[in-house]
């Protein structure tokens, strides 16, 4: 029968020893010694001065004195004296003063799993976090959601790239195929790219690094609002969608975008009448009506007004005769669009001003189309030709100025809801003068 166990070494009782009892506690105490081995370090090459029983360490490379000879091996101080016990590949040993398990490969101790507890400073080559990381996902994570917090100011996430041709960017994706790119794409200026497939990407938003200018790529869609912003700061752009109009806030002044440029302008007071002439002045005509004749002029406002009537002056009366005022919108291509206003009846059996009550807000730098309606032949006072815009159209090339647009209508219809443009309508006729009446 051995002497030993053949793997830890333990020493056996034979069958006529004497004091058996010895030999198994001198087993009991290296059971005690490997079971659970705790070190408290792994970095002595010479003895501890003053060692307590029990006291266990592995022994460095190159040991002298009472170690020398032993690197490797796990030191006991038991009974006033060191023994030594070389250990198996497999051994298993936690090192107080690290803080770390490491276990024994056959040749030397090293951390568990190449690292065991996490060391201060760690460095793999990949990282998977309940998913699998692989050679381009080197880090990957399988999580509701990622936290990079701050330790104890700010936090940068960085994203770096080796050259300016190359791509450093977040991508978004949907079932792993990119619908969303924003960051230094081929180049160095900030882009936002989006995709509808994956496979290719139009760039929505660039800034350019070297002057920081924003270029948007896309027409750009500005959500109406029902109102002008309480205290907007200069710079900032906005659609009123009550007004139908592109505003910006300059040198102070909510100003509209959309409009043409700038014509002198006095707002008069309340209750006072803005002539609705846009060019040069002059002296009025006069203009003789028509049974059933509408006559519409354009007339862009250089000011928000906001009318309560408006107004023409007859100089030759008619009995019976009658007229009535209306105010077209202008569609896009500046031609009359829908009924904005139809005043009440003008009696014109009787020469003077003329006021028809009403409720209109003209919009600064927006076409619209005034006109009147004749029951008769009375006469009401026109601008002089050089005061309002001539009308462009038709298929021949004209020489005389063409101010109004001219139809018939009964006079007892309303008038037409759509203007419906037809170039034949354009007429060489000078514009009746409609005056407005500030609220």
């Amino acid at each position: 029968m051995p002497d030993l166990s053949p793997i830890l070494s333990l020493p056996l009782m034979q069958a006529s020893q004497a004091q058996k009892h010895v030999t198994h506690n001198e087993a009991l105490m290296q059971l005690d010694l490997l079971v659970q081995l705790s070190v408290a370090d792994r970095t002595r090459t010479a003895p501890p001065a003053a060692p307590v029983e029990g006291q266990r360490h592995i022994v460095a490379a190159a040991p002298i004195a009472a170690w020398a000879g032993q690197a490797g091996k796990v030191a006991l101080w038991l009974d006033g004296a060191w023994q030594f016990f070389a250990p198996l590949a497999g051994w298993r040993a936690w090192i107080v003063s690290e803080d770390l398990e490491v276990a024994y490969d056959g040749t030397a101790w090293v951390a568990m799993g190449g690292g065991g507890a996490v060391p201060d400073v760690l460095a793999v080559d990949q990282i998977g976090v309940a998913t699998s990381s692989d050679a381009s996902n080197r880090l990957a994570v399988a999580s509701p959601a990622s936290l990079f917090s701050h330790a104890g100011a700010g936090h940068q996430l960085k994203i770096n790239k080796a050259a300016a041709a190359q791509t450093a960017s977040l991508l978004f994706q949907n079932a792993f195929t990119g619908h969303a790119e924003m960051g230094l794409v081929t180049n160095n200026d900030f882009a936002i790219n989006v995709s509808a497939t994956g496979a290719s990407f139009n760039t929505a938003l660039k800034v350019t690094a070297a002057t920081a200018e924003v270029e948007v790529k896309k027409p750009l869609l500005l959500t109406g609002q029902a109102a002008a912003p309480t205290t907007p700061a200069d710079g900032l752009i906005w659609h009123d969608s009550a007004r139908g109009q592109i505003f910006a806030r300059v040198a102070g002044q909510n100003r509209v975008i959309d409009q043409q440029a700038d014509l002198p302008c006095l707002v008069p007071p309340t209750g006072e009448y803005l002539i609705t002439t846009m060019a040069s002045g002059g002296a009025t005509s006069t203009l003789t009506g028509a049974s059933g004749r509408m006559d519409l002029f354009p007339f862009v406002s250089s000011a928000d007004l906001v009318v309560d009537a408006l107004g023409v002056n007859c100089t030759t009366a008619v009995a019976a005769a009658l007229c009535k005022l209306v105010v077209y919108e202008a569609l896009p291509n500046g031609q009359p669009g829908n009924l904005l206003l139809e005043t009440g009846t003008a009696d014109l059996s009787t020469v003077g001003n003329k006021v028809l009550t009403a409720s209109l807000t003209f919009y600064r730098g927006r076409t619209y189309w005034l006109g009147v309606r004749h029951s008769l032949t009375a006469a009401l006072s026109a601008w002089a030709l050089q005061a309002t815009p001539d009308i462009s159209g038709g298929t021949t090339m004209v020489t005389t100025a063409r101010k109004t647009l001219r139809r018939t209508v009964a006079f007892a219809s309303a008038a037409p809801a759509t203007w419906n443009f037809v170039s034949s309508e354009i007429n060489a006729a000078g514009a009746t003068a409609i005056w407005l009446r500030m609220a």
